[in-house]
C-alpha cells in the first residue's frame, strides 16, 4: 500500500434535526468522515457559528477522526441547521436554515495551501447558495491543481441555478448525481432528445469530465467514462433511513477510484457501503 489519500471536503457541516433527535451532518462532512473510515486523511473546510452547536461540531469532528483545523468560526451567523422529515421507505425531505455560518466560508491562506497539496477535493451545490461562499469555493477549486476534484451535486431546491450547476460541472473531474438530478440536468441543458448514455457522453465531452456516476438507489449505479460503461447492481438491505447513504457511497467510490482500482470494483464497493449506511439510523 502507498501513502494514504489526502482528502479535503469543502462545504456545509451542520446539524440535522429529525424529530426531537439531533444528528451531525452535511454532505461534505459525511463524505470526509467516511473517507477517514476508509483509511484516508480527511479534512473539512467549513464555517460554524461561535455558539454551542458550533462548539459541539468541532468536538465531534475530532472524535470522529476528521481534521477540524480548517473549520472557521463566525461571530455573526449561526451554525447550520436542517429539519429533516422522513417519509415512506426512509426517504427524506429537507428544510434548510438560510444565512448560516457556512454561507460565509472564506478562502484563507492555510486552506488554499491545504487544497494545493490534496489528492482529492470534494464540493457540492448547497454550499454555493450564497455569493460569499461561492466566490471562496471557486478560489479554492482553482488552487486544487493536483487533486481529483469531485462534485456531488446534491441539488436541494431552491438553492441552485442552471448557471451554478454549469460552473460546478466545469470545475470538477468526477461528477456524482442521482437519476432525478440527471433529469434536472438534461432539462437545463436542453438535451431532452438524448437517451441516458448519450447524455452522459455529452456531459463528459462538454465539461471535460473523467467520470460520471449516476446512483440508482436500491438498483445500484452506473459509471461512465469516455471509453467504459459499468452498470453495477445494488445490495438488498433492510432500509432504516437513507440520510447520508449517498455520502458513504460517494466516499467509497472516490477512494477506490483514486487508488486506481477498476471501475467495476469501485462501483461494487460503493454500492456495498451505501447499502450498509441505509441500514443504520
Amino acid at each position: 500500500m502507498g501513502k494514504s489519500l489526502e482528502v479535503v471536503a469543502i462545504g456545509e457541516v451542520l446539524w440535522d434535526f429529525i424529530g426531537s433527535e439531533k444528528h451531525l451532518g452535511g454532505a461534505p462532512f459525511n463524505f470526509a468522515v467516511h473517507c477517514h473510515y476508509l483509511g484516508s486523511r480527511s479534512s473539512i473546510v467549513s464555517r460554524v457559528g461561535r455558539d454551542e452547536l458550533g462548539d459541539e461540531i468541532l468536538a465531534r469532528a475530532r472524535d470522529l477522526g476528521v481534521d477540524a483545523s480548517l473549520i472557521q468560526r463566525d461571530d455573526e451567523h449561526p451554525t447550520g441547521q436542517v429539519r429533516v422529515t422522513l417519509h415512506a421507505g426512509g426517504q427524506p425531505t429537507f428544510d434548510i436554515r438560510a444565512d448560516a455560518a457556512y454561507d460565509y466560508l472564506a478562502a484563507d491562506p492555510e486552506t488554499l495551501s491545504r487544497v494545493r497539496c490534496a489528492d482529492v477535493v470534494y464540493f457540492g451545490a448547497l454550499s454555493q447558495r450564497h455569493p460569499a461562499a461561492r466566490r471562496s469555493i471557486a478560489s479554492l477549486l482553482a488552487n486544487a491543481t493536483q487533486a481529483l476534484v469531485v462534485c456531488d451535486l446534491n441539488l436541494r431546491p431552491p438553492y441552485y441555478s442552471a448557471e451554478r450547476v454549469r460552473e460546478s460541472l466545469s470545475q470538477c473531474d468526477l461528477l456524482k448525481l442521482n437519476q432525478e438530478e440527471l433529469r434536472v440536468l438534461q432539462a437545463m441543458m436542453g438535451q431532452e432528445d438524448l437517451d441516458q448514455d448519450e447524455l452522459l457522453l455529452h456531459l463528459l465531452g462538454t465539461y471535460g469530465l473523467d467520470l460520471i456516476c449516476v446512483t440508482l438507489g436500491a438498483r445500484g449505479c452506473i459509471l461512465r467514462t469516455r471509453g467504459e460503461r459499468v452498470a453495477s447492481p445494488g445490495y438488498a438491505c433492510q432500509v432504516v433511513d437513507t440520510v447520508g447513504s449517498g455520502d458513504g457511497f460517494a466516499a467509497a467510490l472516490v477512494v477506490r477510484y483514486a487508488e486506481g482500482r477498476p471501475l467495476s470494483e469501485a462501483a461494487d464497493f460503493a454500492n456495498l457501503v451505501g447499502a450498509y449506511v441505509a441500514t443504520q439510523p
